[in-house]
């Protein structure tokens, strides 16, 4: 039970420091445009300075309390001692796809704020997006778009948790246990878990930014009218933000359970 008091904290930081590349490879995402990631980040700025990197910090750190506390906590549990690439596959599989769907709903919230500006609508908090969606849905309708996030949530916790597991094992072979080898795991993990969850991080945004088409449809869609290399739209800003997300939460992790006298993950 200690240990999963630990992962809150080092999600906290992690998503507080890589924040505004989540919101700049949103809206990068939802525009149908050449924008670049350095445009969209000036324009941010000019508008609203520092304060419009962070319109959905709230909904982001309580998703990540939600989904990262489970899913790390499972997956660890899950893998056991000693498990071998198919159980530890198996597990991120498995943890990934049901910490996201309990926080699907919270995914949700933070999207649609992020990209309220884009869709031309009125200024509104969580609270009030909240009223919106159960009106409009009931309480399913905080589970729009859950397929693909759960999609990319399994994809990315292949890349993260069983490359920064397995990638880990592989660097004590020639290293110490130490904040080196840490960060170079948590390099690998970055990589990995970007290139797969891509395509299902864009089918999301889409999906829960307008609440008009499933995911074929969606999938189809993006496909004809702006090729298929789209559906890794946003990848190097994927990568930018899940890259350091991953090294501050995986070096903060291994940190505090050291610091509290358990052992590393």
């Amino acid at each position: 039970m200690e240990k999963l008091g630990l992962i809150p904290a080092s999600a906290l930081i992690a998503e507080t420091i890589t924040h505004p590349i989540d919101y700049m490879k949103t809206q990068k995402q939802y525009m149908n445009t050449r924008i670049s990631l350095m445009e969209i980040g000036k324009n941010t700025f000019k508008t609203n300075g520092m304060r419009g990197f962070y319109p959905s910090l709230g909904p982001a750190v309580l998703r990540h309390w939600v989904y990262t506390t489970t899913r790390v906590g499972l997956y660890e549990h899950l893998r056991g001692e000693n498990s071998d690439f198919k159980s530890k596959a198996l597990s991120g599989v498995f943890a990934g796809g049901v910490s996201q769907f309990i926080a699907s709903p919270i995914d949700l919230v933070k999207v649609k704020l992020q990209t309220q500006a884009l869709r031309n609508c009125k200024k509104e908090n969580s609270l009030s997006i909240c009223k919106n969606i159960f009106r409009e849905g009931g309480l399913s309708g905080f589970y729009f778009g859950w397929k693909p996030n759960v999609l990319r949530a399994v994809t990315v916790n292949m890349g993260e948790l069983v490359a920064y597991d397995t990638g880990k094992q592989y660097l004590l072979n020639y290293m110490n246990d130490d904040i080196y080898c840490h960060g170079l795991a948590s390099i690998n993990s970055g990589f990995w878990s970007t290139l797969f969850s891509t395509p299902a991080d864009v089918l999301k945004t889409r999906m829960m930014s307008d609440s008009k088409s499933n995911m074929v449809e969606c999938s189809k869609n993006i496909i004809k009218h702006e090729g298929i290399l789209s559906l890794w739209k946003g990848f190097f800003p994927i990568w930018m933000r899940l890259a350091p997300w991953q090294f501050t939460f995986w070096i903060s992790y291994e940190q505090l359970r050291k610091l509290n006298g358990i052992s590393s993950f």
